[in-house]
């Protein structure tokens, strides 16, 4: 790698971590507004489902993040260096 490359992967890196910070912050607040009180009462009235839902919520969460910061960075025209 040259120095090039590697200031591209910096900027990327950051730029990415920016984005990722940003959709986090957006996605925490809708999760909070929108299902804490289901949440919570799923908690109370049925542990198990309540757990497999927070692994949904967790995985969902990981593949939206991910495609929505993959969809900004292509628009964006920076691409991933491979």
């Amino acid at each position: 790698m040259d120095e090039r490359e590697i200031r591209r992967l910096i900027r990327n890196l950051a730029i990415e971590l920016v984005l990722y910070g940003i959709l986090v912050v957006a996605y925490f607040v809708v999760v909070l507004e929108l299902l804490s009180e289901p949440l919570t009462r799923l908690f109370h009235n049925d542990l198990t489902l309540y757990a497999f839902a927070g692994l949904g919520l967790i995985v969902a969460q990981g593949v939206l993040l991910d495609a929505a910061t993959s969809f900004l960075l292509d628009r964006l025209g920076l691409g991933r260096l491979e």
